[in-house]
């Protein structure tokens, strides 16, 4: 399902992508108010304790700093965090497959895309941005992947990157029956801390959708 170009290795050694394919989802489902409550509460538990610049050395945060500050970028999910914890920023989604996937970046600090699997052309593969890619962004907006940035393809093109996001074409609807969430790993995260990740969210995906059947969960190094 995924290749990883050798560039990738020779420019980001360590990089992985973890991958999870479910089909037969239901995307109806969502987490309770109380359900949602209570991660919020260990959430805080987990990270409230930490000023900003302590949050920016934990692990895996810190793998993420030190891939953002080479494009003078800032990780937006420790944002995100910050907000979550501070009550500016809710967990409600219209989507529970989006969810489910915000829920698991918020508790493990990895970056995850995800995308309708039907609409994908398989086989992705991983490789180093050449500058020149574009794409629809999942805003609508063209997006230009930029130079040296992780970037994912498909038979037909990106669609998705870390600084860009993913693509607008295989978004999540309402209609997803069959969904594919990746997580971009830079350099100085283990392949066993992702695979935990995933088996998380492939809990949240089936408590949502109990019929749903994992086509795959593998971590590509």
């Amino acid at each position: 399902m995924l290749t990883i170009d050798d560039s990738v290795r020779e420019l980001y050694p360590g990089a992985k992508m973890g991958i999870l394919a479910v089909k037969d989802v239901s995307d109806s489902g969502f987490m309770t108010e109380e359900e949602v409550a209570e991660f919020l509460q260990d959430l805080s538990r987990k990270y409230a304790q930490f000023e900003r610049e302590e949050l920016k050395e934990l692990y895996p945060i810190s793998a993420y700093i030190a891939y953002y500050k080479k494009f003078g970028s800032s990780y937006h999910l420790l944002g995100q965090l910050e907000s979550l914890i501070k009550g500016k920023k809710t967990a409600n989604f219209d989507s529970g497959l989006l969810q489910a996937m915000f829920l698991s970046e918020m508790d493990d600090m990895l970056l995850t895309a995800g995308h309708d699997l039907a609409k994908l052309h398989l086989p992705l593969e991983l490789k180093i941005a050449t500058g020149e890619e574009t794409y629809q962004s999942i805003s609508g907006k063209e997006a230009v992947v930029v130079i040296r940035d992780l970037l994912l393809i498909d038979k037909e093109g990106p669609v998705s990157s870390i600084l860009k996001g993913p693509d607008f074409p295989s978004r999540i609807t309402s209609q997803t029956s069959e969904v594919l969430f990746s997580v971009y790993a830079p350099p100085g995260i283990g392949e066993g801390y992702i695979k935990d990740s995933l088996k998380k969210l492939e809990k949240r995906i089936r408590a949502l959708s109990p019929s749903s059947n994992t086509e795959l969960l593998q971590v590509y190094c």
